[in-house]
């Protein structure tokens, strides 16, 4: 990766086919596309990359079960295609999972529903997958032990994907670059540029950490910034009408030992919303919510009546687990940035993209993290007919094949077994490596230096978690972390996996980049005490009476 300067200059210097503000996965997903056709691009983000709404999902790729119910049939075999190519494409962030539905009596979901329902999911995947089996309630209960004593009226298994979705952002941001993108992050937007016939023509942009205001010059320019798009437009036009409906969901986290189902379990909840609980090495994920937010996008903080809903939900399936506030380990929550419809509930209101255009300028929001591919796809698409009108010749989409940077191009497996013989490196760490980096393991490791040069690198970060001091220092290197939040929240999962939110290891990752960045005792003291920010913010709606 070139160093961050070095960029900011390019940005500068250079006039773009396409300059994209937004490094969620939407942004960078398009960013990826278009430099996949060979155009020149910029891309841009005010923080990190996936900080807004793109980390805070449940980590699942998936057709969405729920929607068939809406009626989105289009937008189920679309996210059932994706999927499909996400798990050829990115298979070590995106893996098959095993799902449980255990459809709850008195719940909207009754048992010939959920076989129609399981029925035309699996038709609509075109044989990609493994086709769904129904369960009595008995079988159910020994399938998943925790369901004892739940109000079963029918259950059944089906297949989609799990996924690091921090990663999978992060991944296509460093394919746009391999491809020749200009991409830097903590750079804000200030105002679109205007030709003299009223045409976008790039962006006037801060640069964050110094605070240099600058222009870049663009043909097209994307805007894809997620639950920010009616506040980007009014800085534009103060009369514009809202676009959006702002939907937000919230999860926690529990130890795994706590809530250890044996796969993944969806449980019906209110009309046409599913409750899933995720099980990982160390913890639980459950969520998620889905209420209309009327509040900033920047703090989206998961409240105290959130966190009992889902626990209460959970109760229902899991009645003889006795989860309570106690358990929790982590909470955090996202907002979605949703078309404004007809629909009375937010639930209900679609999932679809929207893309429109203006002299110059290409806006996208909605949509799916499973869909980003096919988002970024269609957002170069409408870019391509504004290119082309300026005489910019624009090649068709070649992302539906292309692997991510990490695709290991092997089994995993084998993968594990390779990175298993480098030095100090235990069978389990091998496999941790191997499963959130793919073929980049080898970077990791001889990047870091971490195997022979500095083998103390190879020190766990938090205790009982597998990540090790090497990833901090591979993160500041070739992935663009530049704070401890970057590191702690989307380049590891401690923020949400670790004991303590990972505030015990603060201290050491931000010594670690003080080191790798440069930084003064000032800085390193800064971003440490934003991290412990972020964890009080997350635990303000439980262990309330807990230091």
């Amino acid at each position: 990766m070139k160093a961050r300067e070095e960029r900011l200059s390019e940005l500068e210097r250079s006039r773009f086919d396409v300059l994209v503000v937004g490094g969620g996965i939407t942004g960078a997903a398009a960013a990826r596309d278009a430099a996949s056709r060979g155009l020149s691009v910029a891309l841009v983000e005010k923080n990190d990359w996936g900080s807004g709404t793109s980390w805070r999902s449940s980590k699942l790729v998936h057709g969405g079960l729920r929607y068939l119910q809406q009626g989105e049939v289009r937008l189920v075999f679309e996210s059932l295609s994706e999927r499909a190519r996400l798990l050829e494409l990115a298979p070590h962030l995106v893996r098959p999972l095993d799902f449980l539905f255990a459809a709850i009596s008195g719940r909207w979901v009754s048992r010939w529903k959920m076989e129609a329902g399981l029925t035309l999911y699996d038709a609509l995947a075109l044989g990609r997958g493994r086709r769904h089996r129904t369960l009595s309630a008995a079988a159910a209960v020994r399938a998943e032990p925790l369901l004892h004593g739940a109000k079963l009226a029918g259950a059944a298994i089906y297949t989609d994907a799990r996924t690091d979705d921090a990663r999978l952002t992060l991944e296509n941001v460093l394919d746009a670059q391999a491809l020749g993108a200009v991409a830097v992050s903590r750079v804000r937007f200030e105002e679109r540029l205007r030709s003299a016939n009223g045409a976008a023509r790039g962006a006037v942009l801060t640069d964050v950490e110094s605070g240099r205001r600058f222009e870049v010059a663009a043909r097209v320019t994307v805007e894809a910034v997620g639950p920010w798009t009616d506040a980007l437009e009014r800085r534009d036009d103060p009369r514009a009408a809202p676009r959006l409906r702002l939907s937000k969901g919230a999860h926690v986290t529990v130890p795994a030992e706590r809530l250890p189902v044996r796969s993944a379990v969806a449980i019906p909840v209110e009309r046409g919303r599913l409750l899933f609980a995720i099980p990982g090495p160390s913890v639980t994920l459950l969520g998620t919510t889905d209420a209309e937010y009327g509040g900033s996008p920047e703090s989206p903080a998961p409240e105290r009546s959130e966190i009992e809903y889902l626990l209460a939900r959970a109760a229902e399936a899991f009645p003889s687990a006795g989860l309570g506030v106690a358990d929790i380990l982590a909470a955090f929550a996202g907002v979605r940035p949703l078309r404004i419809d007809s629909s009375r509930r937010v639930s209900e209101t679609s999932r679809e993209d929207s893309i429109d255009t203006a002299p110059g300028l290409v806006r996208v929001f909605g949509g799916k993290l499973t869909t980003h591919r096919l988002m970024g796809a269609k957002t170069i698409d409408a870019a391509a007919t504004l290119l082309t009108a300026q005489g910019v010749s624009v090649a068709p989409s070649r992302t539906r094949r292309r692997p991510f940077p990490g695709s290991p191009g092997e089994p995993l497996g084998d993968l594990v077994r390779r990175t298993e013989r480098e030095p100090g490196i235990s069978e389990a760490l091998a496999a941790h490596l191997a499963g959130r980096y793919g073929s980049r393991v080898r970077e990791v490791v001889t990047t870091a230096g971490a195997a022979a040069a500095e083998p103390a690198l190879l020190r766990p970060i938090s205790p009982d978690l597998p990540d090790v001091e090497a990833e901090v220092v591979f993160a500041a290197r070739a992935e663009d972390a530049r704070s401890v939040s970057d590191v702690l929240i989307r380049r590891t999962h401690l923020f949400w996996e670790a004991a303590g939110q990972g505030a015990g290891a603060a201290g050491t990752v931000a010594g670690i980049l003080r080191r790798e960045l440069g930084w003064s005792q000032e800085q390193e003291a800064r971003s440490r005490e934003e991290y412990l920010a972020e964890v009080a913010v997350s635990r303000r709606a439980f262990f309330q009476d807990r230091p």
